[in-house]
């Protein structure tokens, strides 16, 4: 009862905002009629986004989006349900869930941390699982990542002895959650964030950025706070004497072999993958990879499905489709194509937002240079998704980007890029990102035994932000 009288209190805060700017806020200063009451639905959406939940609170926000007459009812459906992010993640989730389904994941997650080299040595360990961690994590999704290596986390410090609370056991989930957060913003494979981002750096800026382009950037970034994770561990210096525990045969031995179904499954990905980022890589080379790089990156995920649901071991299909969307999780879903849809009336004419949230901020931040700007909104980005979500991060501080920094000075995508990469950097709280209460709920961690290390991470994680920002600029050239 007390949990819905505090949601209901959101629900009534939330409905107050609306009102409050739908008659104290006039139009002017590029702001229309329109974009007045755009932003009286959107700021209390945004709100019950970070307070309640993303479901019920979407749809919604849908509706009033069509109420506002900034888009028509079929602009809105096609631009939010139909937009290409929701059937480009979904694909994709499917085909995690075959790879989940069929132990592929399992299998090489346990692979990296049965090598002999890691025998009596708690950190080549560590290095070792974290690494499958993210590795793995550049082509499944956050949410299913985290459902996946948590469990396989809890077996292997069951199998050290290891209980909640210890140093060790604490140690082993705050890097597991470390890698999570880099690995939903790093790729562009089966991870909603780049995607939602890439459609509005197209459609603000007419730039389109490709899944190579996106790896080029995302995975040196993700490998040297690969690096940074383990300096973290490092600092931290947990009690591993538990770790003498750890019999690398036995724990190997206990592992069946890769059933055909995951072989299958585990194929067909890489094939999948591969159509993925060759078309970009070598359309010059070919018509053909030009043609396949024209039809976009969800075309092989959807003919991985198909053939997988097509091909049987054993009597049954290597991926049962119905029962693989039953565990899609559909509210991300729903929240992406939602965000994704607000990026039209935020760059729309018709609204003038863009044009007035210039206006307001370009005299607090018009006077720095353009670097200055960019340093202040990774900072603000990092602070901010640490405690509220980093998609509404994410998109906040893009459009904020994209109304002050100069096209001619900044390479956009490389922007697009790294502020994405900054809003992704969520650990410290339970809020901080969509899986954060899979780890912070069951007590596997706790802001108590984190937060001196998780704000170690973030500060550092700012730093090399800055640090890629002409890196990116130089991977992507002329984009």
């Amino acid at each position: 009862m007390k949990v819905f009288k505090k949601e209901y209190i959101h629900y009534l805060i939330a409905l107050i905002i609306g009102i409050v700017i739908a008659v104290a806020l006039k139009p002017g200063n590029g702001l229309t009629d329109i974009g007045v009451r755009v932003v009286a639905i959107m700021i209390p959406c945004l709100y019950l986004w970070l307070t309640t939940n993303t479901h019920w609170t979407s749809l919604l926000a849908l509706g009033l989006l069509v109420m506002t007459q900034a888009m028509t009812a079929n602009e809105v459906w096609a631009n939010s349900l139909g937009h290409f992010v929701v059937i480009t993640v979904l694909c994709y989730m499917i085909l995690n869930v075959c790879l989940k389904e069929t132990g592929v994941i399992d299998k090489i997650a346990i692979w990296f941390v049965t090598r002999k080299f890691v025998q009596g040595r708690p950190y080549a360990f560590m290095a070792m699982f974290f690494a499958s961690n993210v590795i793995i994590g550049m082509f499944v999704d956050n949410l299913s990542l985290a459902i996946i290596y948590i469990g396989i986390t809890e077996v292997l410090c069951k199998h050290l002895g290891l209980k909640k609370g210890d140093p060790f056991y604490t140690c082993m989930f705050t890097g597991v959650m470390f890698g999570n957060v880099l690995l939903s913003i790093c790729s562009p494979i089966a991870h909603a964030l780049p995607n939602i981002i890439m459609a509005s750096c197209e459609s603000v800026f007419g730039i389109t950025i490709t899944y190579a382009q996106w790896l080029a950037v995302g995975i040196p970034y993700a490998a040297v706070m690969y690096v940074v994770i383990m300096l973290v561990v490092l600092i931290w210096h947990p009690d591993t004497s538990a770790f003498k525990n750890y019999d690398v045969e036995k724990v190997k031995a206990e592992q069946e072999p890769l059933s055909k179904e995951g072989k299958i499954s585990a194929a067909v990905f890489i094939i999948v993958v591969f159509f993925v980022l060759a078309p970009s890589l070598l359309q010059n080379v070919s018509g053909f990879f030009s043609y396949l790089n024209s039809i976009g990156v969800v075309i092989p995920a959807i003919m991985g499905i198909v053939f997988l649901a097509l091909i049987r071991s054993n009597g049954k299909a290597v991926l049962n489709v119905p029962a693989a969307m039953k565990q899609v999780p559909w509210p991300p879903l729903l929240f992406a194509g939602t965000v994704s849809c607000f990026a039209v009336p935020l760059s729309s004419e018709a609204t003038g937002i863009n044009v007035w949230l210039g206006n307001v901020l370009q005299p607090v931040l018009g006077g720095l240079p353009q670097f200055g700007i960019i340093a202040v909104l990774f900072l603000l980005a990092i602070i901010m998704t640490n405690f509220l979500s980093n998609t509404v991060t994410m998109v906040l501080f893009f459009n904020i980007g994209a109304v002050l920094l100069s096209i001619d000075q900044v390479n956009m995508a490389a922007f697009t890029i790294m502020v994405s990469i900054a809003s992704g950097m969520a650990a410290v709280t339970p809020s901080a990102a969509v899986p954060s209460p899979l780890f912070f709920g069951p007590g596997h961690v706790t802001m108590k035994t984190t937060v001196k290390y998780t704000t170690i991470f973030v500060v550092i994680s700012f730093f090399v932000c800055l640090l890629f920002m002409p890196i990116a600029t130089g991977l992507l050239g002329g984009v």
